[in-house]
């Protein structure tokens, strides 16, 4: 997110006459990593994605990683998976199998450096069905609903697709003020995205601690700061020094199709 103009135009005035001096502040330019990776208890492959910051100055293209070596350990079972490079940037997956329960190891060594990651696989949590919320005008929700369990803490992100194609908002929720109880969650969305004859599909992730607590961050950073703070970095739960974040994660879908306005 850039806040901060690219030009500063400072006005002075020197005997009697204004002039104009555009200046080009100093800016911190340097790059950093960027590690995102996910195993679900959906199919494999999985992914690893490994790119780099975009300095100030730049457009905001966030150039892939080559030439990394990528590791994902099933320490539970003690099944050690070495990534292939499917594209630039790109590692995916051989024999790792997803499993609730089973804590995975992600580690990616790059030019020296080793980055390394631990997460825990939880309980799955079944999206029952997804309905519409038609109330607020020219607003229309799709709505999450499902039973929370009452013997463990959850953490979720709601994730979405419209006719087959992403929608580029998430929105995360944990149970500390509803624990146990029937979940009916409204879906955040932007005036106008859904309309009649769309089908939308909601994914409901089941994440453990450390990467929600990273897409929580990150959601506060994208979409609620109404304060116009500058926004901080996410905390990564990948050690090393990078960005992102990475996730044994459950994953429960449904469908329907908007019917009307």
């Amino acid at each position: 997110m850039k806040n901060i103009p690219a030009f500063l135009i400072v006005y002075c005035i020197i005997t009697f006459s204004a002039c104009t001096k555009t200046i080009t502040p100093a800016l911190n330019n340097s790059t950093r990593l960027v590690i995102e990776g996910a195993v679900s208890d959906t199919a494999g492959p999985y992914h690893v994605s490994i790119s780099k910051t975009a300095n100030f100055y730049s457009d905001n293209v966030y150039p892939a990683v080559s030439g990394a070596t990528v590791v994902i350990t099933d320490v539970t079972t003690n099944i050690t998976d070495v990534l292939t490079e499917a594209a630039q940037g790109d590692y995916i997956t051989h024999i790792i199998v997803g499993k609730p329960g089973d804590t995975y190891q992600l580690k990616v060594m790059l030019e020296g450096k080793t980055y390394t990651a631990s997460s825990t696989m939880p309980k799955p949590v079944l999206l029952d069905s997804v309905t519409v919320d038609y109330e607020v005008s020219n607003n229309i929700r799709p709505t999450a609903n499902y039973q929370d369990p009452a013997n463990q803490k959850n953490y979720y992100k709601y994730s979405m697709q419209k006719n087959g194609i992403h929608v580029n908002h998430f929105q995360t929720f944990d149970d500390r003020l509803s624990n146990g109880r029937y979940i009916r969650d409204n879906l955040d969305c932007d005036t106008g995205t859904f309309h009649h004859g769309d089908m939308v599909k909601v994914s409901l992730v089941g994440l453990d601690a450390g990467a929600f607590n990273f897409l929580k961050e990150a959601e506060d950073v994208a979409y609620n700061n109404s304060n116009l703070v500058a926004p901080a970095t996410p905390t990564s739960n990948i050690t090393g020094g990078c960005i992102g974040y990475f996730s044994a994660q459950t994953v429960s879908s449904k469908t329907t199709v908007i019917k009307h306005f």
